[in-house]
C-alpha cells in the first residue's frame, strides 16, 4: 500500500487472480461518497466474502440491501453504547486475573495473552457461558477452532483456493470438522436457552434470542448461528491485535505511557473508563497508525461516478483505512505517534474510520472500544512494562487482522 501510494497517489488498482479488481482510494471525498452512497449499488456484503469462511452467508457482515438493514437492526439492539457499562466489572476481573500471571523480569509475547483475555470476554459477555458441562464443551470446541484459524496456516485459509478438505489432518479439513462440532453445540445451546425461564441474563446471546423484527419474528437458529460466529471471529482477534499494538505504542513512548498510567491510577477503581480521555486518545491514535483491518470494500453493482471518477460495474472499491490515516493533509506529521491529536477534537469520519463507516460501520465498535479501555487501564494500574531489547514491531497477518510480529514481546519490570 505504501509503495502504491508513492507511485500512483490517492487511487490505484490491485488485481489478484480469481477475484474482482480492487480499486483503492485514500481520497476523503471518495470515502464520504462511498459511506453515504446508494447501498443498492455499493454492496459491502459481497466485498466482505473473502474475510471468513465460517461466519455464514446469513451474517449481517455478508448481507446487502434490505436484508442487511433488517438484520442490522436486530443485532444492533444488543450493542447499544450504554449497555457496554454492564460488562465493565467482568472485563476488569478477567484482565486483572490475567495480568497477575505475567512473569516479572522475563520477556514474553503479550499478543497471545491479550487474545486469551478477549476470548474469555467473548465467551462470558457475548455467549454468557456458565460453568455447565455443555458450556465447557462449547468453549473448548471454539478454542480449538481458533487455534487452527490463527495458527501457522490460518492466513492461507483466507484464500478460497486453499479451502480443500484433504482429511482431518489437513488444516482446512480440521477446521471443517471442528466447525461441525461447534455448530452442533451452538444449536444445542440455543435450544437450552430458549427452554429455560427468563433469568435476567444480560449477555448478547440472550439479547439476540429475545430480539424480534417488525413482524414479531425471532431470529432463526441458522441466522443466530451465523451472527454468533461472526461476533466471535471478527470481534475476538481484531480487538486482541489492537490491544497488542497499543502496548507497543505505550512501551516505545514512555512519556505517553506515564501520562496514561497517571490518569488510570488516579481514577477510582470502579470509575467509568469513558472518563479516561487521555487513554481514549491513546487508543484512537493507535488505531490511526496501526490499522488491524487495512481497508473496507464495496462491490459496484452498476457503473458509478465517485469523486469525479467513472468506475465500472463489478470492481471492488476499497476505501483504504491504512493510507487515509497517514495523509499529511489530514494528519500533520502523520507517522508521529501523538495522542494529543484526539484530545478535545472530533475526528472527521471520512479521515478516521478504523471501524468503517455509514450503515456498514462495525456493529461491535462500542463493545471493542470499551473493552480496550478497560483492559489497558487495568494493565497500567497492575504492571510496569518495558519493550524487549532490540525488538521493532512489524505488521503480520493473524487470521483476519494485522498484528505485531513475534507476538509483541515485552518485559514486566515490576508490579504496581
Amino acid at each position: 500500500m505504501d509503495d502504491c501510494a508513492r507511485r500512483f497517489g490517492d487511487w490505484f488498482t490491485v488485481r489478484v487472480p480469481g477475484v474482482s479488481p480492487f480499486i483503492f482510494t485514500s481520497d476523503p471525498t471518495a470515502v464520504r461518497e462511498v459511506f453515504l452512497g446508494d447501498t443498492d449499488v455499493l454492496h459491502a456484503g459481497k466485498a466482505n466474502r473473502p474475510l471468513g469462511a465460517f461466519m455464514g452467508e446469513k451474517s449481517v457482515l455478508f448481507l446487502d440491501g434490505a436484508a442487511h438493514l433488517h438484520e442490522r437492526r436486530l443485532v444492533l439492539s444488543a450493542f447499544q453504547g450504554e449497555r457496554m457499562k454492564t460488562y465493565g466489572a467482568m472485563m476488569r476481573s478477567i484482565a486483572r486475573a490475567a495480568f497477575a500471571k505475567f512473569p516479572v523480569g522475563q520477556t514474553f509475547p503479550i499478543h497471545p495473552r491479550m487474545r486469551a483475555i478477549t476470548f474469555e470476554v467473548i465467551m462470558r459477555a457475548v455467549f454468557g457461558l456458565d460453568d455447565s458441562a455443555e458450556a465447557a464443551r462449547l468453549q473448548d470446541a471454539i478454542r480449538r477452532f481458533f487455534d487452527v484459524s490463527t495458527g501457522r496456516f490460518g492466513s492461507l485459509l483466507q484464500l478460497p483456493a486453499t479451502r480443500v478438505d484433504l482429511g482431518p489432518w489437513s488444516p482446512w479439513g480440521k477446521l471443517v470438522r471442528i466447525n461441525r462440532e461447534v455448530e452442533a453445540l451452538l444449536f444445542a445451546e440455543f435450544a437450552r436457552r430458549r427452554n429455560e425461564p427468563r433469568s435476567g441474563r444480560e449477555d448478547i446471546l440472550s439479547m439476540l434470542l429475545l430480539a424480534r423484527d417488525e413482524n414479531g419474528a425471532p431470529m432463526s437458529d441458522g441466522v443466530l448461528r451465523d451472527e454468533m460466529m461472526t461476533l466471535i471471529l471478527a470481534g475476538h482477534e481484531t480487538t486482541a491485535a489492537s490491544l497488542a499494538w497499543a502496548v507497543n505504542r505505550l512501551v516505545t513512548n514512555p512519556e505517553v505511557m506515564e501520562a496514561a498510567r497517571s490518569e488510570s491510577v488516579n481514577a477510582s477503581e470502579n470509575a467509568d473508563v469513558n472518563a479516561l480521555k487521555y487513554l481514549d486518545a491513546v487508543i484512537n491514535e493507535t488505531m490511526r497508525l496501526d490499522t488491524v483491518v487495512p481497508n473496507v470494500g464495496r462491490e459496484l453493482q452498476a457503473p458509478m461516478k465517485i469523486a469525479g471518477r467513472d468506475l465500472p460495474k463489478g470492481v471492488v472499491l476499497a476505501p483504504c483505512i491504512y493510507l487515509t490515516h497517514r495523509r499529511a493533509d489530514l494528519w500533520p506529521e502523520p507517522e508521529r505517534f501523538n495522542p494529543a491529536r484526539f484530545l478535545d477534537a472530533r475526528p472527521n469520519p471520512y479521515g478516521f474510520f478504523p471501524f468503517g463507516g455509514g450503515t456498514r460501520r462495525c456493529i461491535g465498535a462500542a463493545f471493542a472500544q470499551y473493552q480496550m479501555k478497560v483492559v489497558l487501564s487495568e494493565l497500567l494500574r497492575s504492571v510496569e512494562l518495558a519493550p524487549a531489547s532490540g525488538y521493532v514491531a512489524k505488521p503480520i497477518r493473524s487470521s483476519i487482522a494485522l498484528a505485531p510480529s513475534e507476538g509483541m514481546p515485552v518485559r514486566v519490570m515490576r508490579r504496581n
